[in-house]
């Protein structure tokens, strides 16, 4: 079945061909349709399948992330239009190629596997410039006579030992190289990119915020749905393993922003119970990402053997925490939480943190015995961002591992 997937992928479509299963819908809020060649146009719920040479159609509330099964994210905001152009991935490689439009409005991306191999292989064309990836992360506005563009990261200065990435944005009047994060470039129709510049907050805010995926007030944010796990096909079209993996860059690329966010605009402050049960309804899902390090006797390691990824629920009016897709990972230890049900905070108090242990249903590989879920209030909105402190009892590895990880609501 895996081979059979691995050919297909490797088929150039063309309009004539079936619509090709390329990643899965991760979030969606408001209205957003979709059109794959020779077929009929479609709504787009979370969850659900997205082709190759789908033209993708934001509403005025509308935003939607999409995961390409390389790990690729690409993030749309409201009244945006986004084409699909060419996806080709083999797995066993990771050599392929990522080829997209954005023809309006506001946009964020986290490159994937087919980038981080050959930063050729990808490209995201737009009306006023054409901008070529490094292996990073980018944001932009365009409204078809302008464009923004701007490199969140990592530059060459990160202090996270990350492979510094960059971008150029080009046309046929010249082109621009940006290597700085918090910089970027601007482009008019009809003229070369600017030179490289660095946005003031407010420009960067804003930008940011076109993409941004904290739900305010009573707004319903979609994603709290079953992750894309189920009704995507995907566990069956691709492997489990690989969904999973698609998700949990998902969750990364949500913690890079929100870090590199908070740099920019204030840390996390510190939250009680009574703030959260006060938000007055909503959904949402509290995601991020971090490192898990190996412990034998008390004391662990000073390297990390992996990475921790986690989503979870949040209902707002329920004055809950968990349920429905709500998940926690450890990739190359195999132990993941993928049950976690619902439990109740309307009667905490004192510092906003959850112990999900009594929430975790079984577990393959380990047992949780820590899993405290701690909320922060980021960038002005309450309840915004998360960490999680893990503790495991790792029977694959025979030892115990501890994991911090963080990251967005």
């Amino acid at each position: 079945m895996i081979k059979t997937l691995v050919a297909l992928l490797l088929i150039p479509l063309t309009a004539s061909a079936a619509p090709l299963n390329i990643g899965v819908a991760s979030a969606v809020r408001g209205v957003v349709n979709a059109t794959a060649p020779g077929a009929a146009g479609r709504i787009v719920e979370t969850g659900k399948a997205v082709y190759s040479h789908d033209k993708v159609v934001t509403g005025p509330e509308g935003k939607l992330q999409i995961l390409l099964l390389d790990q690729t994210s690409f993030t749309v905001g409201a009244n945006s239009e986004m084409e699909l152009d060419e996806f080709v991935f083999d797995p066993a490689t990771n050599v392929g190629k990522v080829a997209a439009k954005i023809n309006k409005g506001s946009f964020r991306f986290v490159t994937g596997k087919v980038a981080r191999k050959d930063p050729a292989s990808m490209q995201v064309v737009t009306p006023v410039g054409t901008i070529g990836i490094r292996g990073t992360m980018t944001a932009g506005t365009v409204n078809g006579s302008e464009g923004t563009f701007v490199l969140l990261g990592p530059g060459p200065e990160n202090n996270a030992d990350e492979k510094s990435g960059g971008i150029t944005v080009k046309n046929d009047k010249g082109s621009t190289e940006v290597d700085k994060d918090g910089w970027g470039v601007t482009v008019k129709a009809g003229e070369a990119p600017s030179p490289a510049f660095e946005l003031g907050a407010g420009q960067l805010e804003g930008i940011l915020n076109g993409v941004g995926s904290a739900p305010k007030g009573d707004q319903k944010d979609d994603s709290a749905s079953d992750g894309g796990k189920d009704s995507s096909g995907q566990d069956t079209a691709t492997g489990k393993d690989n969904a999973s993996d698609a998700f949990a860059a998902a969750d990364a690329a949500q913690s890079e922003t929100s870090q590199f966010a908070s740099q920019q605009f204030g840390a996390p402050t510190p939250l009680v119970w009574a703030d959260v049960i006060a938000i007055p309804g909503g959904t949402g899902v509290f995601s991020g990402s971090g490192s898990w390090y190996n412990c034998t006797g008390g004391t662990c390691a000073t390297t990390p053997s992996g990475s921790t990824t986690y989503g979870i629920n949040v209902d707002f009016g329920a004055k809950t925490l968990g349920g429905g897709s709500s998940f926690i990972t450890q990739t190359n230890s195999g132990v993941n939480a993928t049950s976690i049900s619902a439990g109740s905070y309307a009667s905490l108090s004192g510092d906003a943190k959850f112990n999900l242990v009594p929430n975790i249903g079984a577990t393959t590989n380990g047992t949780f015995s820590t899993a405290d879920l701690k909320l922060f209030n980021v960038g002005g909105v309450t309840a915004g961002g998360s960490s999680l402190y893990l503790k495991v009892s790792n029977t694959t590895l025979s030892q115990t591992n501890e994991a911090t990880a963080s990251g967005l609501r």
